[in-house]
């Protein structure tokens, strides 16, 4: 399945958990702060993306993921992401602009970075996987 075929099939899902008109459904715009989804809403499209497609994303996918790569190097420190989580992070959602992944994020505060190009690509690369692993 293609970029295109897994957005075509993605944007009616957002649409029923934010309400966002089909035309503000960009692969630049961000969930939270440009189409209002919520927190509880991200876990809504993340059940919605799984019957849809025949995947999992775990509510931590992106942190469980950047915290595997980071070899032993710490994720968080008071409460805030480390410098290495924020450089992982940008190299593991290249989607979202770096200035996003900025100096005292917060874990809790992931979410508000997430734009749909990086669930258009995490859905890519999942499907990639099962298809590799069924192959």
């Amino acid at each position: 399945m293609n970029e295109r075929e897994i957005l075509d099939r993605l944007t009616p899902l957002i649409r029923e958990v934010t309400g966002a008109r089909p035309e503000q459904i960009t692969p630049e715009a961000n969930l939270m702060a440009d189409l209002g989804a919520e927190s509880l809403d991200l876990l809504d499209l993340s059940f919605l993306i799984e019957e849809q497609f025949g995947i999992t994303i775990e509510s931590d996918e992106f942190g469980r993921q950047a915290t595997a790569r980071l070899g032993g190097a710490p994720y968080e420190r008071d409460g805030r992401l480390t410098e290495e989580a924020l450089a992982e992070l940008r190299r593991a959602m290249p989607e979202v602009p770096p200035n996003a992944f900025r100096p005292g994020l917060r874990p809790v505060e992931l979410p508000s970075v997430l734009n749909v190009a990086v669930f258009a690509h995490l859905i890519g690369r999942k499907l990639a996987e099962n298809e590799a692993a069924h192959a």
